[in-house]
């Protein structure tokens, strides 16, 4: 959420809709604590509050209620943004704890809304271009977020086409991850999905784009990928997953550990220009098929292919 010095909200995005039961057209331009209120009064967003007005605050977590009847519990941290030629905005950032699917859900369809603003040839509208960079950042695991994988994806197809190289996409997902999150607590699945982001990101090259795509779903574009390489890419990053130990929060110096399965393709140049596809779906469905298929194939595995526009595998 967004909201301008007066408190008054100027952005409302698909997560925030789903957890405060809001719609945009009834908070648009109306003071923010109207709506919503927190167990702590302080924050910038409530009416007497200013923790986060002059610089980040650090995450809190809170319970909340809406005036629509949502409640739940919360992460919430306040980030003060500039943008030259606009007046002072704050960016105000949810982590929803109440219930992770639901979190992750709305990720999604707020991946597929992004998906229907493409009108041509590998463009995306950056209609958040003028909040900052903060806006392409996962604020839990440090990476990009979907709005970050979906303008490098554009821009690294553009440059496949324009070089004549070849490109791989991979869709990771931590296997069993609600099952976890069942188990040992939101914090400590926050820590997980932690260590996995730096794992991913270390295990690639410095060039390759990692990102988190939702809830425990990351994705991995790789520039100049030939078909092999990509089951190598793979296999070293399901084996540096599978080494990772991560600490247990409420036993010290115990550790846990946890898998992915991955879903892969790799993108001919060519094949890509005679396609005439005009966005990266039908890429990334293929890609998330053979995720489906490495999942239900027992876990901890992957399934790559050659993409093709004409059919799935």
């Amino acid at each position: 959420m967004i909201i301008n010095d007066q408190k008054e909200i100027a952005y409302f995005n698909t997560t925030a809709q789903v957890m405060f039961k809001l719609r945009p057209k009834a908070v648009i331009g109306k003071k923010s604590y109207e709506h919503f209120i927190f167990n702590q009064p302080d924050l910038f967003c409530m009416e007497h509050g200013d923790v986060g007005k002059d610089q980040a605050s650090q995450y809190f977590e809170v319970s909340f209620s809406s005036s629509k009847g949502g409640s739940g519990q919360v992460q919430v941290m306040i980030e003060p943004i500039s943008v030259p030629q606009l007046p002072p905005m704050w960016i105000i950032y949810f982590h929803n704890v109440t219930d992770e699917i639901n979190l992750s859900n709305a990720y999604k369809q707020e991946a597929q809304e992004k998906e229907k603003a493409n009108q041509a040839i590998f463009k995306i509208q950056d209609d958040l271009k003028e909040y900052s960079e903060m806006a392409m950042k996962d604020q839990m695991t440090g990476l990009g977020n979907f709005r970050y994988f979906e303008k490098e994806v554009v821009n690294l197809l553009n440059e496949s086409l324009k070089k004549n190289f070849p490109l791989g996409l991979i869709i990771i997902d931590v296997d069993k991850f609600k099952v976890f999150n069942d188990t040992y607590g939101h914090q400590q699945g926050d820590e997980v999905l932690r260590y996995v982001a730096k794992t991913l990101a270390s295990t690639v090259r410095q060039f390759d784009v990692v990102a988190r795509y939702g809830g425990e779903e990351f994705v991995v574009v790789l520039p100049n990928c030939m078909p092999g390489a990509i089951n190598i890419v793979c296999e070293k990053l399901r084996a540096a997953i599978e080494a990772v130990k991560v600490p247990y929060l409420k036993q010290p110096g115990d550790v846990l550990s946890v898998t992915i399965s991955l879903g892969g393709i790799t993108i001919d140049p060519n094949v890509l220009a005679a396609s005439g596809t005009t966005t990266y779906k039908p890429m990334l469905e293929v890609a998330d098929k053979n995720l489906y298929e490495a999942k239900h194939s027992g876990r901890n595995r992957f399934v790559v292919s050659i993409w093709t526009p004409d059919k799935q595998h």
